[in-house]
């Protein structure tokens, strides 16, 4: 069994986001948690990985909905990738894994959001270092065309942010892959 083109997309996305691998045995898989209030973003990232998995997501006593896959070699392929050292970090190497405007979508669903005061946005990437965001910083230039993202403290640390100039090419560009709700988070 091996993962789809939209199964790896998405899960880059949510490595790059709040999804997360973790190792059972020798082998990898995935978690998907949020909270109760996106529980339908849950339930559309379930029916991506349906086959993957033995149960549906369900809720958890804290008030977060989540789902975990079976443990198999393809996702093992990922953990190395992202977590060399057992702590997540972006590859060296991500432009040649985001490239999708699915990816990006996914990344932007789970760790995106808009500036209320203009039609800028930001990626919420603090569990990375100033280095792998100035790498995705280079990945989102080359391969989406987004331009002039800087990184901005927000007091807890860096976040990716990107200027209003940005909005019309960004939402053009994963506008079909954002779920209805959470088309809120769109600048």
């Amino acid at each position: 069994m091996m993962l789809s083109e939209v199964q790896r997309e998405v899960l880059i996305g949510k490595l790059l986001g709040d999804g997360y691998l973790a190792l059972n045995g020798n082998e990898a898989r995935l978690q998907v948690l949020h909270s109760m209030k996106q529980r339908a973003y849950v339930d559309w990232q379930y029916a991506i990985f349906q086959e993957w998995t033995k149960s549906p997501p369900a809720p958890l006593g804290k008030g977060d909905y989540r789902f975990r896959t079976i443990t198999h070699p393809e996702f093992t392929r990922y953990y190395e990738l992202f977590y060399p050292q057992g702590r997540k970090v972006v590859p060296d190497n991500i432009a040649d894994y985001l490239y999708s405007p699915l990816t990006l979508a996914v990344w932007y669903m789970d760790d995106g959001k808009r500036r209320p005061d203009c039609r800028g946005f930001f990626f919420d990437a603090l569990a990375f270092s100033e280095s792998e965001q100035l790498n995705l910083i280079a990945c989102l230039n080359q391969n989406f065309g987004l331009t002039d993202l800087r990184l901005h403290w927000n007091g807890d640390g860096y976040h990716i942010y990107a200027p209003a100039r940005n909005a019309s090419r960004f939402c053009a560009q994963v506008d079909e892959h954002v779920i209805p709700s959470m088309r809120y988070k769109l600048p």
